[in-house]
């Protein structure tokens, strides 16, 4: 039985669209079109699992309404030529009973580029020392003419017309995040003194009210519109306040809008638009701490919901980095009426499914890690726990996964993220799966690393319980404690054998390394291995607050990810922190979201990055660097901590790889031997391939 009565009772929005829960997705955009806006395979299939998953009602995001906007991160409807995709989303999404809603969008002032290259298009003309998000995420902005508004509501009530063709359930209006609508509702944009000027709060709002009315009068009084604003904004002179916001949605309200969908969006070198968790990292600034809740981020954004819901009588829609816990509680107070999911979603397609089967422990919670927000260039959203996001024709696993056609002996060596996928997935699939852990408990580095990140902003607490619940209900045999070698693989005699063995963190070879100053994540591992097992990570990251056994000054040889969130952790506990690396390439691993945040706060911390070095050697005086220039010069600290990237470990493979008699051998994660197999998104996802290849 669940407990969730709130999140799973039906709702009707206008007159006639009954929604089976009250759990929406999110229009957050999946970047999964192909290059010219269409439709293809790739996201057709994607909202189809999130129709199957279970979810109330889906709003596609962000299809775009002027052939101006930059293609390939979008959905297009400018053009009949798009009809064909889009109509397959729709009709993907209600062959499973999910009502799905059609985002209308324009990037406008937020807009990277505007059309041919030129300058991005809002109410106002904003130069260079004018825009409210500095270069390279604002650009200058024109303003638009009288003329160009009322032709740009005709390209809008036109591809308002092919979404109405297209068999969409509703429309969704966009004015939120700083994009073209909203940049007319906002004083920050708007410095007009026309119709649509900044004078007063009924001209700001004016070209959205007439775009909803003219929505109505086409479409009808039972057609669903909705809208969906910025409750809160932070980072600006003039930003609208939750006050504000209230007007807003009244004054949507009236014009006709049949929900209001309350975001949230912050000014700066990095908008937060609608993400939370990068708020506070790696710490709050000065202009946040008025509106951190007690969450810190989990239900951020609620209290604006709350106050636009006591204000209108049309549904309200509360987002925000929500799980089940909040969304229902949110619900149950009344502080809105339904809930939007979105990373929530990505994570986990059936996550509405197993809320309402009551499987709280089958869900795969979003580690809110940014991995989804920074793919690398030319290459669509990945998310660290769930592989098949926007590949789930190659990469889904179903607990209905089609079974292997020979079942066989499979054995995992390495319990962590990547050796517990793999055997998950080979399990799942009719395998006879043992896995081997060398130490007393699953997760490999995880318990290490959730001790060094903490999980104020990112969590990984949940990846270790999930799998642990996941293996015992598959069946999984656990061999944990136990360190395998080749003669126990030839006496196992297994079919298939998966090594997620994981890397090896080498000190580098040069004199003085093994200096007592000198330590590495081997050392260290060892040193926390006992207080992880009595504290556990969260407690252990505390209490290093309190005591830490390294000197004052610490310098970190290894500026990608390991290093920078090394230092990050070291400065919160009164640490002065150098960080040395070899390559040019600092802060490799981290999302690049989360990096802009980071480089400027460790500057304000005074920390000294050095980039392009070689080590030479560890004398008394310190440590001996030739930099990028040629010339030599001595670094010095109380401790030296080495936190380059790992090596393969291949001691099982080197024994039994093309050896007579040896078993079928794929290897994960670190093991796996190309670079970034550390990172856990790597290495879930090549558990994942191993064991649908078992």
């Amino acid at each position: 039985m669940s407990d969730f009565a709130h999140l799973l009772e039906p709702i009707v929005i206008n007159r006639n669209l009954r929604l089976r829960n009250r759990m929406v997705k999110a229009p957050q955009s999946s970047w999964f079109f192909e290059e010219d806006g269409s439709a293809g395979d790739r996201v057709v299939g994607f909202y189809e699992a999130l129709a199957r998953g279970g979810v109330g009602l889906s709003i596609l995001s962000a299809i775009t309404w002027r052939s101006d906007h930059p293609a390939g991160l979008y959905g297009a409807l400018w053009d009949d030529r798009f009809l064909p995709g889009i109509t397959r989303i729709v009709e993907r999404s209600h062959a499973h009973g999910c009502p799905i809603m059609c985002q209308l969008h324009h990037s406008g002032a937020s807009a990277m580029t505007g059309h041919g290259g030129g300058l991005p298009i809002g109410p106002s003309d904003l130069g260079p020392d004018e825009i409210p998000c500095p270069p390279p995420v604002g650009k200058p902005v024109r303003g638009l003419s009288l003329e160009e508004i009322e032709e740009d509501k005709r390209l809008y009530f036109a591809a308002a017309e092919r979404a109405h063709a297209a068999g969409f359930d509703g429309i969704e209006v966009h004015c939120a995040h700083g994009y073209y609508l909203e940049s007319f509702v906002s004083r920050v944009w708007n410095r007009r003194d026309d119709q649509y000027g900044c004078r007063n709060i009924e001209n700001r709002t004016r070209l959205v009210v007439e775009i909803i009315t003219e929505l109505r009068r086409r479409f009808g009084p039972d057609y669903p519109i909705g809208a969906r604003i910025n409750g809160r904004e932070w980072g600006a002179n003039g930003c609208q306040t939750i006050e504000e916001a209230v007007q807003t949605a009244q004054i949507l309200e009236r014009a006709g809008a049949n929900y209001i969908s309350v975001s949230g969006y912050g000014f700066g070198p990095l908008p937060f638009r609608y993400l939370p968790d990068y708020w506070p990292y790696p710490e709050p600034e000065d202009h946040m701490k008025p509106f951190m809740d007690d969450f810190r981020g989990l239900g951020l954004l609620v209290p604006a919901a709350e106050a636009v819901k006591k204000a209108v009588k049309v549904p309200v829609i509360a987002v925000g980095r929500m799980d089940e816990v909040k969304g229902e509680a949110v619900l149950a107070q009344g502080k809105a009426d339904l809930v939007a999911f979105g990373r929530m979603l990505w994570a986990d397609p059936e996550f509405p499914n197993k809320v309402k089967e009551g499987r709280i422990a089958d869900i795969t919670r979003c580690t809110r890690c940014g991995t989804c927000e920074d793919p690398p260039a030319g290459r669509p959203r990945r998310c660290r726990v769930n592989p098949a996001f926007g590949r789930e024709s190659e990469l889904a696993v179903p607990e209905n996964v089609a079974r292997a056609e020979q079942p066989g002996k499979v054995m995992v060596v390495g319990g962590g993220p990547s050796g517990m996928e793999a055997a998950r997935v080979a399990a799942l699939r009719g395998h006879d799966v043992t896995l081997y852990e060398s130490a007393p408990a699953l997760g490999g580095k995880l318990p290490l690393a959730c001790m060094v990140k903490g999980t104020d902003v990112e969590d990984i607490r949940s990846i270790v319980p999930y799998f642990k619940h996941q293996l015992e209900k598959l069946g999984v045999k656990l061999r944990l404690g136990t360190t395998v070698t080749a003669d126990m693989v030839r006496a196992e005699k297994p079919d298939v054998l998966i090594l997620g063995t994981g890397g090896l963190y080498e000190l580098p070879a040069i004199p003085g390394v093994e200096s007592g100053r000198v330590t590495g994540v081997n050392r260290m591992g060892r040193q926390v291995k006992l207080p992880l097992r009595i504290f556990g990570p969260e407690l252990l990251h505390r209490l290093t607050k309190i005591f830490l056994p390294v000197g004052h000054h610490v310098v970190i040889l290894g500026g990608r990810i390991e290093g920078l969130q090394g230092a990050a952790f070291l400065l919160k506990r009164g640490r002065t922190v150098t960080v040395l690396e070899e390559s040019e390439n600092i802060g490799a691993g981290i999302p690049p979201r989360y990096l802009d945040r980071l480089l400027p706060w460790l500057k304000k911390k005074n920390v000294e990055i050095i980039s392009g070095v070689k080590y030479e050697a560890i004398v008394p005086e310190g440590l001996i660097v030739t930099d990028k220039t040629g010339a030599t010069r001595t670094v010095k600290g109380d401790t030296y901590m080495v936190l380059t990237s790992q090596s393969p470990n291949n001691s099982i493979l080197d024994e039994l790889e093309g050896r007579p008699g040896a078993p079928r051998i794929i290897r994960v994660g670190s093991a796996n031997g190309f670079e970034g197999g550390s990172l856990i998104v790597n290495a879930i996802e090549t558990g994942r391939r191993a064991g649908l290849e078992a």
